[in-house]
């Protein structure tokens, strides 16, 4: 029976530490800019799975595993980007949602990586988010286009593509820490040249001085995102290893939609509209449909063929 749990439980402990990391990079969205940011999102969970690994098992990958783990590198430096400009002008539980879209495009991803076999449910659930974003863009003016909703949109997209790369990374013989870490400390590289492109020197000067600004408690909610990140790919890294098919978990990613929901009634008081409420929660059953309905509907074929 526990080991039966563990997949689950290892995920639920991914889903919390990933609405935290939401949480703390909302409240740092205010002192950094987002170039900085991203580069501190990616590279601070690196140096501390990399520093894990190397006080444990250490290893250096190979050729193979560094291509499986650039490909995934890209990903999530151009998720990890979207998310952060999305977060800057949404509310917590506007740009989670939308983040949490990721498992809408990962049956189309595989479809188009792998040739797998593609359910009669994506398209509908794809055009019920798709009018979900819509409708958070309707007000009592008419439609007032947020492009901020796309760019979270764009970030669910590229979190669909992470999820599938993680999913093969996470078979390679390697230790979790390795793959993970590996996969962050290449992606901050890759964010670099942007952050030197668009952070101006005030901000550079401003961000160092924040950075030791312990009176504001900055540097402590930095050590506890760059935790939560590492966690988050720790716990996740490890359910998938314990199970055959990325669809066995897919239902408890969701759980990360609830912790998000509490923080953003506990930290912040926001207010939306009717339309963004319905339009957020169309994208939610949007979600739930694509993970729970197979199944559904799978129990009940096999129901019927033993009467």
């Amino acid at each position: 029976m526990v080991a039966i749990l563990r997949p689950s439980m290892f995920m639920l402990l991914s889903t919390f530490t990933l609405a935290l990391n939401g949480l703390l990079s909302k409240f740092l969205t205010v002192h950094f800019s987002d170039a900085i940011l991203v580069m501190l999102r990616l590279l601070l969970p690196a140096l501390v799975m990399l520093i894990f690994a190397a006080c444990s098992h250490w290893v250096v990958p190979d050729k193979a595993a560094v291509r499986a783990f650039t490909l995934r590198a890209i990903f999530i430096a151009s998720c990890q980007s979207c998310f952060m400009l999305a977060l800057s002008h949404l509310t917590l539980i506007e740009a989670v949602v939308l983040f949490s879209t990721g498992p809408l495009f990962i049956p189309l991803l595989e479809r188009f990586f792998y040739k797998t076999k593609i359910s009669w449910l994506v398209m509908p659930t794809l055009m019920l988010m798709i009018i979900g974003v819509a409708m958070q863009n309707l007000t009592v003016q008419g439609i007032t286009w947020r492009w901020e909703l796309l760019i979270g949109l764009a970030a669910g997209f590229l979190n669909g593509c992470s999820q599938v790369a993680l999913f093969k990374a996470s078979k390679i013989d390697l230790p979790v820490l390795v793959i993970n870490g590996w996969c962050f400390a290449i992606a901050s590289l890759l964010v670099l040249p942007v952050m030197l492109m668009f952070t101006s020197q005030y901000e550079y000067q401003h961000s160092l001085e924040l950075l030791v600004s312990f009176e504001q408690g900055i540097p402590l909610l930095l050590v506890f995102l760059g935790l939560s990140t590492a966690s988050t790919q720790f716990f996740r890294s490890k359910a998938y290893r314990l199970v055959d098919s990325n669809s066995e978990l897919a239902p408890l990613i969701y759980t990360n939609l609830i912790f998000a929901m509490v923080f953003q009634l506990m930290f912040f008081d926001t207010s939306m509209s009717v339309m963004q409420i319905s339009g957020t929660g169309l994208i939610v059953l949007a979600t739930l449909l694509n993970t729970f309905a197979p199944h559904y509907f799978k129990r009940d074929k096999a129901q019927k063929g033993i009467i």
